[in-house]
């Protein structure tokens, strides 16, 4: 048997209402995958209404749908789990006023992570970030790396695998 990390660690400037979003972000998806249940409705209408009122112009309310998180989950592919798996501090910025915040984490999920960036730190778009992801045992195929540039409308980029087996099926098509 083998694991398999996603590692990254990078520094995005925000504003000071960005990085008290981010940290809210954190902390809701923490309560959401601990406390709240699905099917416990009435909770999660009133802990939604408890958000802070950048949270909820981040992540409005769905009119087609039950669940008050529901624009919230979007940032994960599979929104049963909605967890990061990663670190995040703020600091001060050196040169600028605002924050800087510190994202980093060795389970990383990167595609909510990019997700959050979009929605939660306009001022630091465009943005990139990239990753790594190994094995502890030398398997094929388990060894590369990626990257996300991240605007107000997309995110582009994806695995080093991808990316390879892109330019290689565009060799191919090529070939006389």
């Amino acid at each position: 048997m083998a694991n398999t990390y996603v590692r990254t660690a990078f520094k995005i400037p925000v504003t000071t209402e960005e990085a008290e979003l981010l940290e809210e972000c954190f902390e809701v998806a923490a309560e959401i995958d601990c406390c709240i249940r699905g099917e416990e409705l009435d909770e999660a209408r009133a802990y939604y209404d408890e958000r802070s009122a950048g949270f909820r112009a981040a992540f409005p309310i769905h009119p087609d749908e039950s669940d008050p998180f529901a624009a919230f989950l979007d940032l994960w592919d599979d929104p049963d789990f909605p967890q990061f798996d990663a670190d995040l501090s703020i600091g001060a910025a050196d040169d600028s006023p605002g924050a800087v915040a510190l994202i980093s984490g060795h389970q990383i999920d990167v595609r909510a992570v990019a997700n959050l960036i979009q929605k939660a730190c306009p001022s630091a778009l465009p943005f990139g970030f990239q990753w790594a992801y190994y094995c502890d045992r030398l398997a094929p195929n388990e060894h590369g790396g990626g990257y996300f540039v991240i605007t107000g409308t997309d995110i582009i980029g994806g695995s080093t695998g991808w990316l390879m087996n892109e330019v290689l099926q565009s060799l191919e098509a090529k070939r006389p």
